[in-house]
């Protein structure tokens, strides 16, 4: 068992009952944004990067929701981070890791307009999001088995 204690203490967090509509919801806004990716690629990869990772935050939420838990105010996304790699443990802890660098990279992106990635790191970024989609996709369907959806 996950020890989310302190992250409930802090605010960052609070227990709910898992609502698989709202789970599915997520997913499949994520694959979208799987979708739209390859449509703005060529012409602006640091957007293309930027969706990846939402769709990684959508599915990271999705895993979050599916575990009992809803990330409140604060540091939500940082949180989504964090906790997913609680979730899916330490055999895809190279995958968080690159979740956690896109993180920091979409925050200089939306505030500061920072334009520091190219089409390479944004091939990147989307492998990284294909990656670990599936993977907490994998996770949700332990969770629930009877859940449908395309992995």
């Amino acid at each position: 068992m996950i020890d989310l204690n302190n992250y409930i203490k802090d605010g960052l967090l609070k227990r709910q009952n898992p609502n698989f509509k709202q789970i599915l919801k997520q997913i499949e806004r994520a694959d979208k944004d799987l979708k739209t990716v390859n449509l703005v690629i060529n012409k602006d990869p640091e957007w293309a990067s930027t969706i990846a990772y939402h769709a990684m935050i959508r599915t990271g939420r999705a895993l979050i929701f599916a575990n009992g838990y809803l990330p409140t105010d604060g540091q939500q996304h940082k949180t989504v981070v964090e906790i997913t790699g609680k979730f899916l443990g330490n055999d895809l802890s190279s995958l968080i890791r690159q979740f956690n660098k896109l993180r920091k990279k979409r925050n200089s992106f939306f505030y500061e307009s920072e334009d520091a990635n190219n089409f390479t790191e944004a091939k990147i970024a989307v492998n990284t999001a294909k990656k670990l989609i599936s993977a907490i996709k994998q996770s949700i369907i332990k969770l629930n088995p009877q859940i449908i959806m395309k992995i």
